[in-house]
């Protein structure tokens, strides 16, 4: 064996396909860090005050007990030739009729769908936990000075909700780093190499392309921006409590 020094990590930077797999990574993580907390929070609220909870609860948690890879088959199929465009050519919307899964980008914004579809059930049993957690003497106390609905969420129950809101943030920023069955399942990273991520990406180079040093490299590099943006939410975290 020979010791290449930075190589591999000037190489990889130097790849239009590494650059591609960071945007990709980029539009997950922004994606799932807004829609993992807002619709989840939203839907907790609601929950919360329905007429039945339990129900309601199981609905949305049903697809976070599917694997991310049979998760990803039931898109594929629904989304396949033969699935729903097939649908639309028989309504005569022949505008309609395309692969959407080979669409550079498109199929980036349904796999983040996807993820996002598996996920929320388990962001909104957190939420509604933390909901029911919250001490109630501030919320009487806000009640009593006459606050209305949201100023309440806004001075109170959110603030109250932090520590659930940074566990729901940490486990968004993490899974979407990391994500790679449903897009293996579903597009392999194709067409072109254009919806890959970093996770993807270190898979390929390493076992599909025999290039184990680029593959140990993105590996490296995934693994220390995880760190970093987990320690300072952390950090930021408990100096504030």
């Amino acid at each position: 064996m020979k010791f290449t020094g930075f190589s591999n990590y000037i190489k990889l930077f130097q790849d239009p396909n590494f650059r591609i797999s960071c945007m990709n990574t980029i539009i997950w993580v922004v994606c799932s860090l807004v829609v993992s907390l807002v619709i989840p929070l939203l839907f907790a609220i609601l929950i919360t005050n329905s007429f039945w909870p339990s129900g309601f609860k199981n609905v949305f948690y049903f697809p976070t007990a599917l694997s991310g890879t049979v998760g990803g088959l039931v898109i594929f199929t629904i989304l396949s030739l033969s699935g729903l465009p097939q649908i639309f050519k028989y309504m005569g919307m022949d505008d309609l009729v395309y692969d959407w899964l080979s669409i550079p980008y498109v199929n980036t914004f349904i796999m983040i769908a996807t993820g996002l579809w598996q996920g929320i059930g388990l962001n909104i049993l957190l939420f509604i936990s933390g909901l029911h957690n919250i001490d109630r003497s501030p919320i009487e106390a806000a009640q009593i000075e006459g606050a209305g609905t949201i100023k309440m969420y806004q001075k109170v129950i959110l603030p109250l909700l932090k520590p659930t809101i940074i566990v729901v943030l940490l486990m968004s920023l993490v899974n979407s780093f990391k994500v790679f069955d449903s897009i293996w399942v579903m597009t392999k990273g194709g067409p072109y190499r254009t919806s890959e991520t970093l996770a993807l990406t270190m898979y390929l180079e390493s076992f599909a392309y025999g290039r184990l040093g680029a593959g140990a490299a993105v590996a490296v590099v995934l693994t220390v921006v995880i760190l970093i943006v987990s320690y300072f939410n952390i950090r930021n975290t408990f100096r504030e409590d």
